[in-house]
């Protein structure tokens, strides 16, 4: 038998498929294998060059390559098979009745991942494994694939067909496909974070080219649960320093690169860092995505003229990848927000790690606690806490916004009736935002959405209403009030539509305490249970009376054509109702123990009287009414008489006319908030921007800020300046912290800082940068007087380690810092540096120190703070060159000692923490040592070594 007659015959060709394709898609060593079972004796070489030649055979009509009927999967089976293989890298969770089931390999590789048990489903010829769960637990298990296990998964519902056609065919289609970055209205959303899904648009073959720094690539970002939308053309050289920046849930890169190894870092080291986040491959499908945002056409191809190539390249991707993952929606956008560098104050990805802004790692785990988002969060809102995370990974560089935000946060410091009443409206208001983008993708419960959009609208007028009072009363209020106020259009005829369309109960958003000194944690709570649980409770309440027949969506007396439906309907159910007292009475004269009521559906029957009592009764009711019983048990009947079929038949039909005028009007109605989507998402910024500027205000108080000045001269000028996170846990235990001054660019370029270790340089070092930041995102900073130049950049080398994940030691690790700093800092830039060249020997350490100072003193000439052991030493290297030091101030931590001499000669050592002008001529590291605990046999080895040193 020739290979040629073999291909024909039998089994690799799969239905519907043609030859070629399929040639390309099974291996040369399948065929291979299977030649050899079937005594076709070729080499592989001979098998390989048949089939680049078979590539064109037709095939014959009889046959379509499928496989026997004694061969095949069963109809249910193949189609489970079908949709599996038309979504690979997704788990496919498929819906079978009650049930989301995993089938094939699929079930055998996750479900022991699961916590499932992997069972067996058996046909004539097949065991399939499969493993399920409940369909009300499909939450729990897509969090666990999606967040745990880092694969996307694709829901596949199940649609009956119209049931007047045929009631027992089930239709299944996906949903949706679940991805990190593509959460909509998922249980396990952190409402306190922005959830982003980024695009990264590589120009065609760059990683075929050499690598160049300057190189333009476009980003886009977004949050689709709450609508922000964003573009932004960066570099290679800053593209790391940007995706560190938005934090993304998950990154998608074109298809083209999928095996093209970019973060190996053979091409580009920083590239590297893009293994940290969760990446798919993605091949943008080109249409019309344009027609999803809400802007007129003509709007949307106005702003998109403005965008780079690759800017709406990266746009592009991700509309497409939206759209193949939430396939049934049509998402009503707005036009992305170009973000530009040069707005806003760079920190590359290493620089916010050290300033540990919103998270720190300890112990190999990060962790928010102590972070500096956490310790000066004080917003109550949702979305008000995501913009604050906004702001502080994103301090700007316009000084005259930052003078409007510190406006703000001066009226509500000053006006405290002002403060508590607005924040105590904000904390009802939730996150109807939310809610506003599951209407837009159509997920969810539309009604419930519907209301509480309509509730937070409500609310917004009424805050609105409250500001414009306090605008006219206060004159430093109506100053900063009435610019925002014009902006603040809220439209009460949404609401008011809302509220006469539906027939739906009021939201509870429990009661608040407006006292300032309420717990922080117990506020929390209550806004969660507003923002996350007022709605499902409404919507669990709402689906228990629809259960009951009891509630409709809209109100009975919307409009002339729904009242009289529903009055016929009341016609039926009062007919019905005499119906069941009829059965009733005759039923009773047997017994009066015997009950009747109705059941929308028993077991498998729909619509049916259902009469219990003791079987000796039951037996008699049996032969009373025997000819219409259809089913018999020992406490029970099921009973359905002509009568009782032909009325519930109507009911149902009436019922139904009632449904499909509902749906219009509801549609119309989602329509009408849809169209208003633009102006809703305006509105919550701006109550996002009170809620932040006021937390400021609560901040300032608790903790003694100050307003910062701006100048226009490059300076740092901080009196008594303090770090806001170790001072708040040194309060916690009931400690002070030391403040200091520093005056870089007023008097001196660069500082050099000595002392020993413990003596709170790195401390210092943080402070003045987390100050920098403080001042450029509008707060009040922790000190007693402060004013600046506007910082451009911010670059930290603060401590070392391996980065074993790069493959970098700690000197590299250090270098790869200190060449950034070197090569981006501008006379407007904040350096901080500690200890340079300590990762390798203590000469050459000594010369790169040296190397650095000069290269920052001369060629940056940056605002710099360098903390250093080797300040003697840098001193003596300066003077033997001739170099100037006008611009150099040397300081030291300051060290006292305990009048009384310990046995070994030494001094206890009392570190003070505060600066003093000079060079510290000590580290006293083996004072330090023994404050750790450092054995004394161990001590006395190193001091005689220090000694032989010496």
């Amino acid at each position: 038998m020739t290979l040629r007659k073999l291909l024909y015959q039998n089994k690799f060709l799969p239905k519907r498929l043609k030859l070629s394709t399929h040639l390309r898609n099974f291996t040369i060593s399948n065929f291979y294998r299977y030649a050899q079972k079937t005594n076709v004796v070729k080499s592989e070489t001979e098998v390989r060059n048949e089939l680049i030649n078979t590539t064109e055979l037709p095939l014959l009509d009889w046959d379509r390559g499928g496989r026997t009927q004694n061969e095949a999967l069963t109809p249910l089976y193949a189609s489970m098979k079908n949709l599996i293989d038309a979504n690979p890298g997704c788990v496919c969770l498929i819906q079978v009745g009650s049930f989301y089931e995993l089938y094939f390999e699929q079930a055998e590789v996750y479900g022991p991942k699961l916590g499932l048990k992997v069972a067996s489903r058996k046909t004539n010829n097949y065991s399939i494994p499969m493993a399920g769960f409940p369909t009300y637990q499909l939450q729990k298990f897509v969090k666990s694939l999606v967040q745990d296990l880092d694969v996307n998964v694709a829901i596949i519902d199940q649609y009956p067909l119209e049931k007047r056609i045929n009631d027992s065919i089930i239709h299944r289609k996906i949903s949706r496909i679940v991805s990190p970055g593509t959460l909509v209205d998922e249980t396990f959303l952190n409402y306190n974070q922005n959830n982003y899904l980024v695009a990264i648009a590589f120009p065609t073959k760059f990683h075929k080219t050499p690598a160049d720094i300057d190189l333009s690539i476009g980003l886009s970002w977004i949050d689709i649960s709450v609508g922000e939308f964003y573009v932004q053309q960066t570099t290679l050289g800053e593209l790391i320093g940007d995706i560190s920046r938005i934090n993304p849930s998950e990154i998608i890169i074109s298809k083209e690169f999928q095996h093209e190894n970019l973060t190996s870092g053979q091409w580009h080291l920083s590239l590297q860092d893009l293994r940290k986040y969760f990446i798919r491959y993605h091949k943008t499908i080109y249409k019309d995505l344009k027609l999803q945002f809400k802007s007129n056409l003509q709007t949307t191809r106005k702003k998109l003229e403005s965008f780079s190539i690759k800017e709406e390249m990266a746009m592009n991707m991700i509309l497409s990848y939206i759209n193949v993952n939430l396939p049934d929606t049509d998402p009503t956008l707005d036009v992305p927000i170009q973000y530009w560098n040069q707005d806003r104050l760079q920190m590359d990805a290493r620089t916010r790690e050290a300033l540990e802004l919103t998270e720190r790692s300890t112990g190999g785990h990060t962790s928010t606690v102590g972070s500096l988002l956490t310790t000066i969060k004080r917003t109550i809102t949702p979305s008000g806490t995501r913009l604050l995370t906004q702001w502080l990974k994103s301090p700007i560089l316009d000084a005259s916004e930052l003078r409007r935000r510190q406006e703000f946060v001066i009226l509500f410091k000053e006006n405290n009736y002002l403060k508590l009443s607005l924040r105590s409206q904000l904390s009802q208001l939730g996150d109807f935002i939310r809610s506003v983008q599951r209407l837009v993708f159509g997920t969810g419960d539309v009604v419930a959405h519907l209301q509480y959009i309509g509730d937070g609208l409500t609310k917004l007028e009424s805050l609105h209403s409250f500001l414009e009072e306090e605008a006219k009363r206060d004159k430093y209020a109506g100053k900063v009030l009435d610019p925002f106020l014009k902006q603040f259009k809220v439209s009460s005829t949404i609401a008011e539509k809302i509220f006469s369309t539906l027939n739906v109960s009021e939201i509870d958003t429990g009661d608040f305490v407006e006292t300032e000194q309420e717990d922080a944690e117990e506020l929390e709570s209550a806004i969660y249970s507003v923002s996350n649980k007022s709605i499902e409770k409404y919507k669990d309440l709402r689906k228990q009376k629809l259960e009951q027949g009891t509630s409709f969506a809209v109100k009975k007396d919307y409009d002339s054509t729904l009242k009289q439906a529903h009055d016929k309907l009341e016609e039926l159910m009062i007919q019905e109702n005499n119906l069941i007292q009829s059965i009733r009475t005759q039923i009773q004269e047997i017994d009066s123990k015997l009950t009747v009521i109705k059941k929308s559906q028993h077991g498998r029957y729909l619509n049916v009287l259902y009469i219990s009592g003791k079987q000796k009764l039951i037996d008699e009711a049996y032969k009373l009414l025997s000819s219409d019983i259809r089913e018999r048990r020992k406490g029970s009947l099921l009973y359905k008489p002509e009568s009782w079929g032909k009325l519930q038949a109507l009911i149902d039909e009436q019922i139904d006319i009632i449904k499909e005028s509902e749906k219009e009007i509801i549609d119309k109605l989602r329509q009408e908030v849809l169209d208003r989507v633009s102006e809703i998402r305006n509105v919550s910024k701006l109550v996002d921007y009170l809620d932040v500027t006021s937390s400021f205000a609560i901040l300032a108080e608790e903790n003694n800020l100050v307003c910062p000045k701006f100048v226009k001269t490059p300076q740092l000028n901080i009196t008594s300046g303090r770090h806001i996170v170790v001072e708040s846990g040194l309060k916690s235990v009931s400690d002070m912290f030391i403040p200091n001054d520093t005056k870089v660019g007023s008097d001196g370029n660069l500082w050099v800082i000595s002392g020993p270790n413990m003596g709170g340089k790195s401390t210092y070092l943080r402070q003045n940068a987390i100050i920098v930041i403080l001042a450029q995102i509008g707060s009040f900073v922790p000190a007693k007087k402060a004013s600046l130049g506007i910082v451009d950049k911010i670059f930290t080398r603060i401590g070392a380690s391996d980065d074993l994940y790069s493959d970098l030691s700690t000197f590299m690790v250090e270098m790869v810092e200190t060449s950034n700093i070197l090569r981006n800092a501008t006379p407007r830039s904040l350096a901080i540096v500690d200890e340079i060249g300590r990762g390798t020997s203590g000469k050459e350490g000594l010369a790169i120190a040296y190397a650095t100072l000069l290269e920052l003193l001369h060629v940056n000439k940056c605002r710099t703070l360098f903390a250093t052991h080797f300040g003697k030493e840098l001193e003596n290297l300066l003077i033997s060159n001739n170099i100037k030091q006008d611009k150099i101030r040397y300081y030291r931590t300051k060290v006292l000692h305990e009048k009384t001499i310990q046995k070994d000669g030494n001094f206890n050592l009392i570190i003070d923490h505060s600066l003093e002008p000079g060079i510290s001529d000590r580290s006293y590291a083996l004072e330090v040592a023994k404050m750790a605990g450092f054995p004394e046999s161990a001590l006395s080895k190193a001091r005689k070594a220090l000694k032989l040193i010496k």
